[in-house]
């Protein structure tokens, strides 16, 4: 398999993003999927590594006043941000030539949070701005099958409770588990990858599932899945491999290379539970569509621009609909 060059995502796999509740996900870095969320299978290779760091922006649809006191009204507590700002560093290490181990932390910004109040005090709730580090995640890959053109890997991992779960709002109120940095939970991974090239283009898809526990303020946040598929194509010189006496060396010549990718993802969230009472109004599903491109040095630098809309969602009243996307990413593979 081709050496791969760290791509940070953000979202989230399952948060490509904070899409949703707003709590983020693995980026799955030491990947080379051809797209942004998606990963692809490729592993990399014993004794070397990557690091790289991921900034996204998202936006989501604007709510006016009346709009959250009448969700509020119906017992929703609907809220609303300006934005939403998450920065992501990791590392990938590989183990063996099947096994890659990633450790992410991101952190977060909610900017300009608001929730509707009802009677006897209707009106919007100024919760303003909240920032701190998030959960980190431990990620294993571990590749079944591959080939130089195509592969299969197996993902599985860890999120840790390492994120602030003790926020408060404007006014000196805990916030709610859901608006805060971390969710207080140890939750689990499970998924995979696979791709292949077909002429000129790879071909890239990956599905994971984040299994939710319960966290801070006696909350377990609904599951998580992300799936998709990325088609990517390489510009520039085809890399070249020299296999030497009993295969125990690969040397490979390295060329300054670009991608150009476009992919499509779907974001589910279960309902979250608060003191075993299910909240009937959160959650929700989105299809993204995201097109970028990456820049892949000699140097084993890369950078990549993303920019992503959803072209399909069905988010409860609980969290506003998205509105678009852009994600940066810089990394170094050594």
């Amino acid at each position: 398999m081709k050496f791969p060059i760290v791509v940070l995502v953000g979202v989230a796999l399952l948060g490509p993003s904070p899409a949703l509740a707003h709590h983020t996900g693995p980026t799955g870095i030491g990947g080379n999927g051809g797209g942004l969320t998606v990963q692809g299978p490729e592993t990399i290779e014993a004794g070397k590594g990557a690091v790289g760091f991921q900034l996204t922006y998202l936006r989501t649809k604007q709510r006016s006043a009346t709009e959250l006191e009448d969700l509020a009204a119906l017992d929703i507590h609907a809220h609303d941000t300006d934005y939403i700002a998450t920065a992501v560093i990791g590392a990938a290490y590989g183990v063996s030539d099947r096994l890659t181990l990633i450790a992410e932390l991101p952190y977060l910004r909610r900017a300009g949070l608001r929730e509707g109040e009802a009677l006897p005090v209707s009106g919007v709730n100024d919760l303003g701005n909240i920032s701190s580090l998030g959960d980190a995640s431990i990620l294993a890959k571990y590749r079944l099958v591959g080939s130089d053109i195509s592969g299969a890997a197996l993902i599985g991992g860890i999120k840790l409770p390492t994120g602030s779960t003790d926020r408060m709002s404007r006014v000196g109120e805990l916030l709610e588990t859901e608006h805060q940095p971390g969710s207080g939970s140890w939750d689990y991974y499970l998924g995979g990858a696979a791709g292949t090239e077909v002429g000129w283009v790879s071909i890239d898809a990956s599905l994971l599932y984040q299994f939710s526990t319960s966290g801070a303020q006696a909350t377990r946040l609904g599951d998580r899945l992300q799936g998709g598929v990325a088609l990517s194509h390489r510009f520039g010189p085809a890399e070249h491999h020299h296999d030497h006496a009993g295969g125990a060396d690969n040397e490979e010549h390295a060329h300054q290379s670009w991608d150009a990718f476009a992919e499509a993802t779907v974001e589910w969230e279960g309902r979250q539970k608060v003191a075993g009472v299910v909240e009937e109004a959160t959650g929700g599903t989105a299809i993204w569509m995201t097109a970028g491109s990456r820049l892949n040095a000699a140097s084993g630098y890369s950078v990549t621009v993303a920019a992503g809309v959803p072209i399909w969602q069905d988010i409860r009243p609980s969290h506003a609909d998205n509105r678009y996307r852009f994600t940066l990413s810089l990394a170094k593979a050594f």
